[in-house]
């Protein structure tokens, strides 16, 4: 397992990363899905903004048995467990993608000061079959041969970072060519952001030790949540893109509906992965600004 600090628990040995000055404004960052915690690092803006930033591990990846809880819901008390164990009082969330239903359970349950959402599931998720079965979607989300393609896919981010970037776009994005081939050159044209692609990449592997936790929120995420909308008050900022082949509109429509102090950012970006390209560094700026305008 890679080196990640661990903390025992009612729910056993769970892992989590821990970065940032400890006197900083805390951020508890909840990763997508088919991730490690590691895929922090690639948000390492975070960091030079002064915040301290915790990532925890969830059920099915790595060491984490998946039947450590029976429902996503219970993913929030797990990140409870390790926050309570830090002696950390409230937090601001950040969740990204799968992660983002982690995000609004913790929302519900346990004091928070605001909420960034990107991407994110907020209720009922299907996958979409294009993204499944894209060249990219058959790599992730087959069972076999996962060490092999874990090393093919690190090699070709580092060697060929252009077309692993497309090969990313095309599966999460419903943009054009000369949209994708833009935005690969964007991403690649700056050293942090080929730097973090590589890092985001690196947290993909060893897929065999991520593969069951991502499926089995994927099967959970099927069917209705069971959030208590009014219970989750405090602040909220979503992006989502209308080019989002992942995560589609209704879950951004979703939280319109549902909470009562939110705003709701839509671009088109890099589709699934917002933060990615020129469109995608206004998201992140605009992320700052609410996150230190809360603190």
């Amino acid at each position: 397992m890679k080196n990640f600090k661990i903390v025992d628990t009612q729910y056993g040995k769970i892992s989590y990363i821990d970065i940032g000055a400890k006197d900083s404004e805390v951020i508890l960052f909840s990763t997508g899905g088919g991730v490690g915690i590691d895929s922090v690092y690639a948000f390492d803006w975070l960091i030079k903004e002064g915040f301290r930033v915790i990532a925890i591990n969830r059920p099915g990846y790595f060491d984490l048995n998946v039947d450590t809880v029976d429902t996503i819901e219970g993913h929030a008390d797990i990140y409870y467990e390790v926050i309570k164990y830090l002696g950390i009082k409230e937090v601001n969330v950040f969740g990204i993608s799968m992660g983002g239903l982690s995000a609004l359970y913790y929302a519900q349950k346990y004091p928070i000061k605001s909420l960034v959402l990107w991407s994110a599931v907020s209720g009922k998720y299907q996958a979409n079959e294009d993204a499944v079965n894209s060249s990219l979607g058959k790599i992730v989300m087959t069972k076999h041969g996962k060490k092999i393609i874990s090393w093919m896919l690190l090699a070709s981010a580092k060697l060929f970072p252009v077309v692993t970037i497309k090969s990313f776009l095309k599966t999460e994005a419903d943009l054009n060519k000369t949209e994708i081939n833009k935005i690969a050159k964007q991403i690649v044209q700056k050293p942090s952001g080929k730097r973090n692609f590589i890092i985001f990449v690196q947290s993909m592997i060893p897929m065999d030790a991520l593969y069951t936790g991502m499926m089995d929120e994927v099967e959970k995420a099927k069917q209705p949540s069971s959030i208590i909308w009014k219970k989750i008050t405090c602040p909220t900022f979503a992006v989502y893109s209308t080019v989002d082949k992942d995560v589609s509109k209704e879950h951004a429509e979703r939280l319109e509906e549902n909470l009562k102090d939110i705003k709701v950012k839509y671009v088109r970006a890099a589709g699934h992965f917002v933060w990615w390209g020129d469109e995608g560094e206004e998201v992140i700026r605009e992320t700052i600004a609410f996150f230190k305008s809360k603190s």
